[in-house]
């Protein structure tokens, strides 16, 4: 089977394993993703095809340039495709969200691929999703984006969603929309043997003796990291503890500020660290940290979590109300604790309980480790490839 799989992070850890997963099991695969401050350019690498094509950035940018991106996004993929892999026959239309503005150039891979069945494997709800940063204060783009949006899941044939809440959150918010394309597709994360943490590692960090809670991932708005920065401050007793954030994003030199005007001598920030030394990091970590604003308007469930599940690390989390993400996997697996994030003594309070047990954040982190079973690339794979085959839901 020949497949198309159109997203912006086909690099990303948990995209790369499903294009792989693809791969391994015999379909020939055509990555088309957005390349910045480079020429378009079509690749083979390890038995995969890709369609880079020259974009203006759309992520961790500001919005109105985040936005005159995603308009122009569609048309310069759009152009690619009609240079580069025009005469391509694709089976299967693969897309994963954000961003919207594969519409067209899908809409042009089905018109010339009649009997293409296509899936949107959607990670984030868009343009709902934005009202946190202010879209929606701008009329016209947040209309224009709604269009877009409803005109993709018009086009689709199924919808693979995170969890059963972002499944009744979308039929909510879109009446119009034939609920039999829903599916349920969880994230995933590649299977990796864990192999205990080095102890020496810490001191290559300066880490040794330490009580890490660590955040590794964007830190953008919907983060809301300043509650982290609290609870540190509220913990700055606790002379072994250390509050450690991992990576980059528009909050981070804001939430860096913050931190110094807090006067925080148990916080540490660390823009980037070698893959190798980010796995083993986080097995020499206490607590992995979770957390959304409490004015998110859609049902997230953050993709890192598995990450920490992978490293037996416990999860600490502070969540809006209207995600599930406490009851689908921290509830359900019983690997982690959280609280609303508009309650911050229930959060302290889940901390302390995990900080003085250590039994029980063990018994947490095996009990994560052992859930990602569930969450497997060759389980998604199959959701897929049987919604495909036969249109079964398992919903």
């Amino acid at each position: 089977m020949k497949i198309a799989f159109c997203t912006i992070a086909d690099q990303a850890t948990m995209y790369r394993s499903l294009i792989e997963e693809f791969k391994n099991q015999g379909h020939e695969v055509t990555v088309i993703a957005p390349i910045y401050e480079k020429e378009t350019e079509y690749i083979e690498k390890d038995g995969i095809k890709t369609l880079f094509f020259n974009s203006l950035p759309i992520l961790n940018t500001g919005l109105i340039k985040r936005g005159i991106g995603n308009i122009l996004f569609p048309y310069k993929c759009l152009k690619a495709i009609k240079k580069n892999i025009k005469k391509e026959k694709f089976d299967l239309i693969l897309m994963t969200t954000p961003p919207l503005g594969f519409f067209e150039p899908i809409r042009y891979l089905k018109k010339v691929n009649k009997n293409a069945k296509f899936y949107i494997i959607l990670r984030d709800i868009h343009p709902e999703g934005a009202k946190l940063v202010g879209l929606h204060k701008i009329k016209p783009l947040f209309y224009y984006f709604r269009t877009i949006e409803k005109k993709l899941y018009d086009l689709s044939d199924y919808i693979g969603c995170m969890s059963p809440g972002n499944i009744e959150f979308l039929k909510e918010k879109n009446p119009q929309l034939d609920s039999q394309k829903l599916r349920l597709l969880p994230n995933w994360e590649p299977a990796k043997e864990f192999i205990n943490p080095d102890q020496n590692f810490l001191k290559k960090y300066n880490f040794e003796n330490k009580f890490i809670v660590v955040f590794g991932g964007n830190m953008g708005i919907t983060q809301n990291l300043d509650i982290f920065l609290q609870l540190a401050k509220e913990k700055e007793n606790l002379e072994n503890v250390l509050f450690l954030l991992i990576g980059t994003g528009t909050e981070m030199e804001r939430l860096k500020n913050k931190s110094l005007e807090l006067k925080l001598k148990n916080t540490l920030f660390l823009n980037q660290i070698p893959r190798d030394d980010y796995n083993e990091l986080m097995k020499n970590c206490a607590l992995g940290f979770i957390s959304l604003s409490p004015k998110v308007h859609i049902p997230n469930y953050p993709s890192k979590s598995l990450g920490y599940l992978g490293a037996k690390l416990p999860i600490l989390a502070s969540i809006d109300a209207i995600t599930d993400y406490g009851q689908d996997l921290l509830d359900k697996y019983n690997c982690g604790l959280w609280s609303l994030a508009d309650n911050f003594d229930h959060l302290s309070k889940n901390f302390d309980t995990l900080y003085n047990n250590k039994d029980l954040r063990m018994q947490m982190g095996e009990n994560g480790y052992e859930a990602l079973k569930n969450f497997s690339p060759e389980i998604t794979y199959e959701k897929i490839i049987k919604t495909y085959q036969s249109g079964n839901s398992d919903i």
